[in-house]
């Protein structure tokens, strides 16, 4: 696959100084395009970061929230395959790669999730509303599970790579970080093609989590009540991909 059919999406939001240690790494891994869709106090410092590389598009978010962020950001790319990647730090760009591999060797695989469960992550555990967060993210994944027949782990963490034709068939709707289970969701209601494979999950290296879950929760729960209602259609294709083990089977 060509280098302009991989496209790396970073939504942000007063981000600068992890911009600032996100990108050169991304670089010195990939040769894929970077798409910055940013909604910041501190605009102008950072699309002039962004000039400095090649291959670094900037573009100022026109609404408001991470799920109006990715869809603005895949009209606007060209790419087959988009990755969705935080801006906090959080992610390891070295799962990008992970990511991808099964997409590329098995064409019916259409979206690939990372699993901080089965991955592991430094930041659930790191103060009480993250803890509060992880079981409202295990209590979501046990209704995605029960409506789809499925046996996911994560379907709320940022980092994925989905194929842009995909995305844009499933419609999503919602306007805050709900996006990644709507997105889920979707993808299995379609009758994509969804696995997860485990990524590692740091703690933030600088600023505040934008997710408040006193000003959210309205919407993950919203967000779940519809989830229970979706149509399931036929799959379009099976998976013929098996996670590699330490054993063999």
């Amino acid at each position: 696959m060509k280098k302009k059919d991989i496209e790396i999406i970073i939504p942000c939001k007063d981000e600068l100084k992890n911009l600032k240690i996100i990108i050169p790494f991304i670089k010195k891994l990939y040769n894929y395009n970077i798409l910055i869709i940013d909604k910041s106090k501190d605009t102008i410092e950072i699309k002039n970061f962004c000039n400095i590389y090649k291959h670094v598009n900037y573009h100022y978010q026109k609404s408001n929230g991470k799920g109006n962020a990715l869809r603005e950001a895949a009209n606007l790319s060209r790419a087959k395959i988009l990755v969705f990647f935080d801006a906090d730090c959080s992610h390891d760009p070295k799962d990008i790669k992970n990511l991808l591999n099964p997409m590329l060797k098995h064409k019916s695989i259409d979206h690939v999730g990372g699993s901080r469960m089965k991955g592991g992550s430094d930041e659930l555990f790191s103060d009480v509303q993250h803890f509060l967060r992880l079981f409202g993210s295990l209590f979501i994944n046990y209704i995605i599970n029960l409506k789809f027949k499925t046996n996911l782990t994560d379907s709320q963490n940022g980092l994925r790579a989905i194929k842009r034709k995909v995305f844009i068939y499933c419609r999503t709707k919602s306007i805050h970080t709900s996006i990644e289970m709507e997105l889920v969701s979707r993808t299995l209601a379609n009758g994509f093609n969804y696995i997860e494979i485990p990524t590692h999950e740091w703690t933030r290296l600088y600023g505040k989590s934008k997710i408040n879950l006193l000003a959210h929760s309205w919407s993950y729960i919203y967000q779940l009540i519809k989830i229970c209602f979706f149509k399931i259609k036929r799959k379009k294709s099976k998976i013929k991909y098996r996670e590699e083990t330490w054993f063999k089977k």
